[in-house]
């Protein structure tokens, strides 16, 4: 618990650029979601990205190809899966360009929000 509250306080600068109400509204999204659909990966080992986010003024500058591209190629050596999960349909697009895949989609309780859970699996389609 102690963990989580100090990220939670780190988080708070984010506050300026979503504002206190999108704040509490995303932590309440992601209190709601969960990561129990990794275990259909059993003990195979896998990376984890988690909370990509460009802000408008920087989309479309490769600051995602940045982070992407070396993460697969390692993914790729190391024969490693590498999952992420989103609640933008319109993000779908972006990671499915790196050769991720939707394998399963959760609705979100109290919320109309859905979590895509996607996967990267080297040597799978590419």
């Amino acid at each position: 618990m102690k963990q989580i509250v100090f990220a939670i306080i780190k988080s708070l600068p984010i506050c300026r650029i979503i504002g206190v109400r999108g704040f509490i509204r995303g932590l309440s999204i992601l209190r709601s979601m969960s990561s129990l659909w990794l275990s259909m990966f059993g003990d195979q080992k896998y990376k984890h990205l988690d909370m990509l986010a460009v802000q408008d003024q920087y989309r479309g500058q490769g600051y995602v190809s940045k982070i992407m591209t070396p993460l697969l190629a390692e993914c790729r050596m190391s024969n490693t899966l590498c999952t992420l999960e989103t609640q933008t349909p319109s993000n779908l697009p972006i990671y499915e360009h790196y050769q991720f895949r939707t394998v399963k989609v959760i609705p979100l309780p109290n919320s109309r929000l859905e979590q895509y859970c996607m996967a990267f699996m080297p040597g799978v389609a590419e």
